[in-house]
């Protein structure tokens, strides 16, 4: 973990802005950070773990809510496992979507009540663009930078590539929003991918990650086109199954399946 905590608490000079604000017994012994955020370059993602890291003296650690790594409820595990008791969960963003900012408090609320979370207080920080002038401080340190001109670029809207989709037999639309990254769905478009290869099959499958698409409590979740079905792929068991009896095999998958689109269900 990122940050080790110092031998000394920090003096009243040293503490971060707005900690005085914060009840000595409700201070935190670490930090989680959560971004939201679907493109995110190697290079960005490090500017923003950097710039959590000068943010808090505490122990740290950022996830992302919709990509490859550890979903919310693995690492507030983990920071459990290390001895943490008050764990401050912070949104990075700006600014960071609403839906989720009215999401976290219940999913918080739910692993605070798993058993063996009990010791674990939770708190949620705000809104990073709500604070104060926190967003114009940022946007007028950022118009004082000299801009880029785009005089000499060459003129282009995309590369000729992308003028057709690659041929594919199969559309597999993998949901990698936060309440299924949850789920660890993040993980399951590179593991459907891996399967997809060892099958022999990897041509046949155009693999789209795509944000919410709606039935969140049935994640991770996985549509298939253009046959209309829907899946909820838990593991890497159910991804073989899938891959190896509906795609390669052409039948079904029952206990996975729970629902088919109303065109396909119309033509059955």
């Amino acid at each position: 973990m990122a940050n080790p905590i110092p031998d000394e608490r920090p003096g009243p000079s040293e503490t971060k802005a707005g900690e005085d604000c914060i009840r000595p017994e409700d201070r935190p012994d670490a930090v989680l950070f959560l971004c939201s955020a679907h493109n995110l370059s190697r290079r960005s993602l490090e500017r923003l773990e950097a710039a959590c890291a000068a943010a808090t003296y505490l122990p740290h650690r950022m996830i992302r809510l919709e990509e490859r790594g550890d979903g919310l409820f693995a690492a507030l595990d983990g920071l459990r496992d290390a001895g943490h008791s008050v764990v401050r969960v912070q949104p990075v963003g700006m600014p960071f979507p609403e839906s989720l900012t009215s999401w976290l408090p219940g999913v918080l609320a739910h692993w605070s009540a798993q058993p063996g979370n009990g010791d674990v207080r939770l708190f949620l920080g705000p809104e990073p663009s709500r604070t104060g002038n926190g967003m114009a401080r940022l946007l007028s340190e950022t118009l004082s930078l000299a801009p880029r001109a785009v005089e000499g670029t060459a003129p282009r809207l995309g590369k000729p590539g992308w003028d057709m989709p690659p041929d594919f037999d199969f559309h597999l639309l993998v949901c990698t929003g936060p309440r299924c990254h949850m789920r660890d769905a993040a993980s399951l478009t590179h593991i459907l991918k891996e399967e997809c290869a060892e099958a022999g099959i990897a041509d046949r499958c155009l693999t789209t990650r795509t944000g919410c698409i709606f039935p969140c409590n049935k994640g991770p979740v996985v549509a298939l086109y253009p046959m209309g079905h829907w899946f909820q792929l838990p593991d890497r068991a159910a991804v073989r199954r899938f891959v190896r009896e509906v795609l390669l095999g052409g039948g079904t998958l029952r206990d996975f399946q729970f629902h088919t689109a109303r065109l396909a269900q119309s033509h059955s």
